[in-house]
């Protein structure tokens, strides 16, 4: 009991410290080393996994199992990001994200109803989302450049604002940290997590979302009495500068940002499964044929060259501080909560009320939501869940996938309807408009996706 009551002590510091905005992977690992020495002090549970070393002493062992997730996580799960986040990083430095920009916009010049745009403008959004994983440099960029067309066409800026504020919301990208850390805690290897559960629950939500927007934008449009043919040929101006892509990469580059997505379905069982490449080593391949591509562009300008491959290694360290340390403060976090008995607790109260899968997986996500509302980030609400979830879903007797998805993509849908997400505060900013008002805006397609994702997911998992 005394467990119990030290842990939900703890998940309210931690509540508090994240609204609070204080640096997310310090907050988890002082938390989860406190939970740990209590659990040592009370003798609630142990945490040191087989392959640590044991010191001689128990709360020494607290330093040693910190020692042991920071080498067993960089040597797999974080060396990933890194290079994901690193690959990213270079594609855009040589301009591979803004070529296939450039390519992307082209079907709204023929397009003239501004709703059926609506959903256009979305959909787009959407597809250079598999190229800019980043939630504001995705909505930045796509106000930029498709806002100035949308706003001609007499749409009203609030709801050009909201359509590219969600262009995050339920990620479909196939190679991502969260995906990774996803697919592991469902125990299924990355292919099969995309591809049997993400994309085929992700598409219909997307579908949803996308409609959501036509008919939620046009219905408060007339409730302002906003008509789109009296403003046709208006002007979007916005706030500050924002970057535009660069016409000067060669089309071709393009392909290059959706190259790992193609090779990890090429070297797999689905078609040369006689090749085996790790997912890293498919990351480190596709940057260096991206470097091979530098090399012949520039006719192997040894600068050029160096300047690409120092982006590529100084996105991995930003990486190292960010998103994988969140990663590894998470997993310490997770274990003292296990530790005192939290997760046992959970898993009991759930079977006496008769939840099962359904009634757990509507608690992650209303927990998640609510978290990435208050904190505006998508990593601080799903990182420390995610590595709960196998556990329960192991006491629980039920399918992983129906916990950890629809808290996964809750975690990106419910970005745009918090205040403080740094999406909704920039393209709030360029537009020079209330984040509130942005987020009324947003709000019915992201409470749409929400309800959308969970039927698809709970549909493919029976």
């Amino acid at each position: 009991m005394i467990g119990i009551l030290i842990g939900c002590l703890t998940l309210v510091v931690v509540g508090w410290a994240i609204v609070k905005g204080k640096y997310a992977p310090l907050v988890l690992f002082a938390s989860g080393a406190f939970m740990l020495a209590c659990a040592v002090f009370f003798d609630t549970g142990t945490f040191m996994p087989k392959k640590a070393l044991p010191t001689g002493n128990d709360y020494l062992n607290i330093i040693e199992f910190i020692r042991y997730m920071f080498s067993n996580r960089l040597a797999g799960l974080g060396f990933l990001i890194m290079t994901m986040v690193g690959f990213a990083s270079y594609m855009t430095h040589i301009g591979a994200n803004d070529a296939f920009v450039n390519i992307a916009i082209k079907p709204l010049s023929i397009i003239r109803n501004p709703y059926i745009l609506i959903f256009v403008a979305f959909m787009l959004g959407k597809a250079v989302s598999m190229v800019i994983t980043s939630a504001v440099g995705l909505g930045v960029l796509c106000l930029a450049l498709m806002g100035p067309a949308l706003a001609a066409l007499g749409i009203n800026k609030k709801a050009i604002g909201a359509v590219f504020v969600t262009s995050g919301a339920c990620s479909l990208v196939l190679l991502g940290g969260s995906t990774v850390a996803s697919a592991k805690a469902c125990d299924l290897s990355i292919l099969d997590y995309v591809f049997l559960f993400k994309i085929p629950a992700g598409i219909p939500t997307v579908l949803a979302i996308g409609l959501a927007h036509v008919f939620w934008q046009r219905w408060l449009d007339r409730r302002e009495g906003w008509n789109c043919e009296e403003h046709k040929g208006e002007t979007l101006v916005f706030s500050e500068d924002v970057k535009r892509p660069s016409t000067a990469a060669p089309k071709i580059y393009a392909f290059l940002p959706f190259l790992p997505m193609v090779l990890v379905v090429v070297f797999s069982q689905y078609c040369i499964s006689s090749i085996k490449l790790d997912i890293t080593a498919l990351m480190l391949l596709c940057v260096i044929i991206g470097m091979v591509c530098e090399v012949i562009r520039w006719r192997g300008n040894y600068d050029k060259i160096a300047a690409g491959l120092k982006v590529f290694l100084q996105s991995m360290g930003k990486a190292l501080s960010g998103v994988v340390a969140l990663v590894i403060a998470a997993g310490v976090f997770a274990e003292g909560f296990k530790a005192l008995g939290m997760l046992d607790a959970i898993v009991d109260v759930a079977h006496n009320v008769g939840a099962g899968a359904v009634g757990m997986s509507i608690l992650f996500v209303a927990i998640t939501t609510l978290v990435t509302i208050i904190a505006g980030s998508n990593g601080a609400s799903f990182y420390p869940l995610v590595e709960m979830v196998p556990k329960i879903a192991r006491d629980m007797g039920v399918n992983p996938v129906t916990l950890v998805l629809p808290m996964h993509q809750a975690s990106t849908i419910a970005r745009p309807l918090s205040p403080v997400a740094g999406v909704v505060v920039a393209i709030a900013g360029m537009l020079q408009m209330n984040p509130f008002e942005l987020i009324k805006r947003a709000s019915v397609p992201c409470i749409v996706g929400l309800i959308v994702h969970h039927v698809s997911v709970f549909w493919l998992a029976i």
